[in-house]
């Protein structure tokens, strides 16, 4: 199966950039940044995205068949079991026959789709001279003359109902941000088409020149996900709370848009996602009390292996993540960008080179800037570099007592955030109370247990500091040390 959804993303990949090819939907909306960039001043250019009602679900199934008969021959039979005959779908006691789309959940889905749209692909390049044209999947981005694409939205819209592909053209939408009066004629493109005037969204990111715009849409999504996080107190287990908020919840909510946006631009949408991400720690360690300041949230928003909890901060991130994405899909980016005359580095990337250096100052960016020199994996590079730099400086920054330093090694030691992971699991004996999670969590983030030192409760001899430390040796106090203690003594009895 991998060597047909390599040899079908060569046959497809000069267009679909939605099958088989990493990177491909930031490449997409990168490379119409860089054309929007060198061209936006050409008013006789109209930027097309193409948007179909419910494609997945209505795409011909015989139009599939066809293209998987002509071009991966096989796997047709396999196909054709799945595809050939209705599929029965039931609501309540009755039956319907499904004969159009691919079924959801088909791991071969998005191929399949890809195929059917593909001869449609190829007649609008042929027909139409288009400086860009991408697809990923079913979203079309053509960027040309406005004659020519109105051209192309014609065949699309024209030879489309064959293939089972019909144009919403509410949804489609065609912009530019300069306009020599062509665009806007009543006979060039169809009523009801949408005639943005500030930028279009397309694949989940912004192609645009209006900062405004472009921030607006960053902040949306801020917002959606810091609401998401508000909602993590109603489990009441802070075990849970810190896994989903980690895993589900956290910088990866905004990582696309990181990656895709200029980091400029992306200024008060990262304020807000990590104000909403300081809060939920905060709430989950000490549910709204005191002791969580600076330090703690540097530490808890530092990787796993430098002894944090790995929630990074979206202000961290962004410092690499455009040029990263950048670095990462340059060679996709100039094939999808072969017949525009676009191939110099464009002001956005330089941009974010210098805010790179600001934060990373004694990197080599030249490396990076040179996309024939560029590491294989530029975001795992750059973060490391950040994150190793912060670490360092943490003992200048924040004047760290002798006894922190030597709590923030061990905690880079393998294996010492292991239990970060751990899919809390009662039948297993892998859940933990909310006061013990709790106040594992507050020792490693340097967070008092108690408000002053006082005596210990157990033994009434030494004194139990605010940190706790005390409990874990005190020779009064039944647990680990009581049982390690048995472990020789009963050794000798063999």
């Amino acid at each position: 199966m991998k060597k047909v959804v390599k040899e079908m993303a060569q046959y497809l990949g000069d267009f679909q950039f939605g099958v088989g090819t990493p990177n491909g939907a930031e490449a997409v909306l990168h490379s119409a940044n860089r054309f929007l960039s060198s061209f936006h001043e050409d008013g006789s250019m109209a930027l097309l995205t193409v948007d179909f009602t419910n494609a997945f679900n209505m795409v011909d199934r015989s139009a599939f068949l066809q293209q998987v008969h002509q071009h991966c021959p096989s796997i047709y039979r396999w196909v054709q079991f799945l595809y050939a005959q209705p599929a029965r779908l039931y609501v309540g006691s009755e039956c319907f026959g499904a004969t159009t789309g691919v079924q959801q959940g088909d791991p071969l889905g998005p191929l399949l789709f890809a195929l059917a749209l593909h001869p449609l692909v190829l007649r609008v390049q042929e027909h139409c001279n288009l400086p860009f044209h991408a697809w990923y999947l079913d979203d079309g981005t053509i960027i040309g003359n406005a004659v020519e694409v109105a051209k192309a939205l014609d065949i699309i819209n024209t030879e489309g109902p064959s293939l089972g592909l019909h144009l919403n053209i509410k949804k489609t939408e065609v912009y530019w941000p300069s306009c020599d009066g062509l665009k806007v004629q009543d006979d060039l493109f169809p009523r009801g088409i949408g005639r943005p005037e500030r930028g279009v969204k397309l694949l989940g990111g912004a192609v645009s020149r209006d900062s405004v715009f472009i921030g607006e849409l960053a902040g949306r999504r801020a917002l959606t996900a810091v609401d998401l996080m508000k909602l993590l107190p109603c489990l009441q287990d802070p075990q849970c709370e810190l896994l989903l908020l980690r895993s589900c919840m956290g910088v990866a909510k905004l990582l696309f848009g990181l990656r895709t946006c200029q980091p400029h631009l992306m200024a008060n949408a990262v304020t807000c996602f990590d104000d909403g991400l300081r809060e939920a720690i905060e709430d989950i360690v000490v549910c709204g009390g005191s002791y969580f300041g600076d330090l703690q949230w540097r530490l808890a928003s530092l990787p796993m292996r430098l002894g944090g909890l790995g929630l990074l901060s979206a202000r961290d991130v962004g410092v690499y993540a455009f040029v990263a994405s950048r670095a990462q899909s340059c060679v996709l980016q100039d094939h999808i960008l072969r017949n525009s005359g676009v191939v110099k580095l464009d002001v956005d990337y330089q941009q974010a080179l210098e805010y790179l250096s600001v934060s990373l100052p004694d990197f080599d960016i030249g490396g990076i800037s040179n996309m024939d020199t560029a590491p294989s994996k530029p975001q795992k590079t750059l973060a490391n570099a950040l994150f190793d730099k912060i670490a360092r400086s943490l003992g200048e920054a924040f004047d760290l007592s002798p006894r922190q330093k030597a709590v923030i090694e061990c905690l880079k030691g393998p294996h010492a955030q292991d239990f970060l992971t751990v899919i809390p699991i009662e039948g297993l004996g892998q859940c933990m109370s909310a006061v013990e999670y709790r106040a594992i969590l507050k020792y490693r983030l340097m967070i008092p247990m108690y408000p002053e030192d006082e005596t210990c409760p157990i033994c009434h001899k030494a004194c139990m500091d605010k940190y706790g430390e005390h409990a874990v040796h005190c020779k009064e106090l039944p647990g680990f040390k009581y049982r390690h203690d048995w472990i020789p003594w009963k050794g000798d009895l063999h």
